[in-house]
């Protein structure tokens, strides 16, 4: 799997700081969250409208009518913008609720959304080409959309980095805290039966995010929308990559696989205290299981994880590379 690029990160980074900049105090309703301490606020108010000190200009003044407070959008109509926003990039959310965060200093909006049928996200509104006063052209500026877990991991490592600085903001919505319980809904999505108890966003394939996630007592499982589906590759086969995974444990992967061998009359006996991913080719996956007390062997099995063969130690040199986590006893020459 491929992991985020230092591009990637450098640009969510940027569009993070930046969607710090300012809640828009006019934009401020009951109900709305409360802006982060951190950031500046932005006033609309027009210094440079107004008329000259003076007699006549003080009794006009005295007479003119204030102007009306600019209206807070409503909740019905923030959802109704970012639904707009989502739909017009074509991000998947099935969204409901909207919540106007504040604006930047060039007027773009940041919502955080929730969505039930995945993570919610942290989004920034576009800008449209444009020319400035002194007739300079400006570029169109891209929205930016961050799913919530990846917004909140942002966060924990700026905090972890320095207690001065202030963080990038974070998902504050109820509804947005549920990260395990999204995990587990994709998990289930994805064909995996386990009690997911842990779990993170860990980089990206191409556009799509990978997660890595935790299962209790079991081996864990990085995960990722396909064009069609779920990809899935379990930590035990990650191993065979060197790459680790930080919420599975060697026993939870030791307790994995007695289950599997549990199901062999073969393998059943074998008091597993190793193992490990082998490969796969289109006959099956295999793996090497070194037992306490007995000879190890590997097994070949499919998909749904049956044993197909097993090849003792003794007998399998030319299965792969062999046995590697116990010493084989070769076999006795034949008479």
């Amino acid at each position: 799997m491929t992991h985020r690029t230092k591009s990637h990160a450098m640009c969510v980074a940027a569009a993070m700081a930046l969607m710090t900049i300012t809640p828009a105090s006019a934009f401020a309703y009951s109900g709305q969250q409360t802006p982060h301490p951190e950031d500046r606020v932005v006033t609309d108010q027009n210094q440079s409208g107004r008329a000259p000190r003076g007699r006549v200009s003080g009794r006009q003044n005295r007479n003119q009518s204030q102007p009306a407070p600019v209206a807070a959008p409503t909740p019905e109509e923030n959802l109704a913008a970012a639904q707009q926003l989502f739909a017009a990039n074509s991000v998947p959310c099935q969204m409901t609720e909207a919540n106007l965060r504040g604006q930047t200093p060039d007027t773009r909006s940041m919502y955080e959304v929730v969505c039930t049928n995945g993570f919610g996200y942290l989004s920034l509104t576009g800008l449209a080409a444009s020319t400035d006063a002194a007739g300079q052209a400006k570029a169109a500026v891209e929205p930016v959309f961050i799913e919530c877990i990846e917004a909140q991991v942002t966060y924990d490592r700026a905090v972890a980095a320095s207690a001065e600085a202030a963080p990038p903001p974070k998902c504050d919505l109820p509804a947005n805290q549920n990260f395990t319980q999204v995990l587990a809904a994709m998990s289930t999505e994805a064909g995996i039966a386990c009690t997911v108890d842990q779990g993170t966003i860990i980089g990206r394939k191409g556009s799509t995010s990978v997660y890595e996630i935790g299962c209790a007592g079991a081996d864990g499982y990085r995960i990722n929308r396909a064009a069609e589906g779920w990809e899935v590759a379990s930590c035990l086969e990650l191993a065979n990559a060197n790459v680790t995974c930080n919420f599975t444990t060697k026993p939870e992967q030791l307790a994995t696989v007695k289950t599997w061998l549990a199901a062999n009359d073969k393998t059943a006996a074998c008091d597993v205290n190793n193992v490990r991913f082998m490969g796969s080719n289109p006959n099956g996956a295999f793996y090497e299981a070194a037992c306490n007390g007995a000879e190890g062997f590997i097994v070949r099995m499919d998909t749904a994880k049956a044993i197909q063969e097993v090849y003792p130690c003794a007998e399998a040199e030319k299965i792969g590379d062999g046995c590697k986590l116990t010493a084989a006893t070769p076999q006795a020459p034949s008479a």
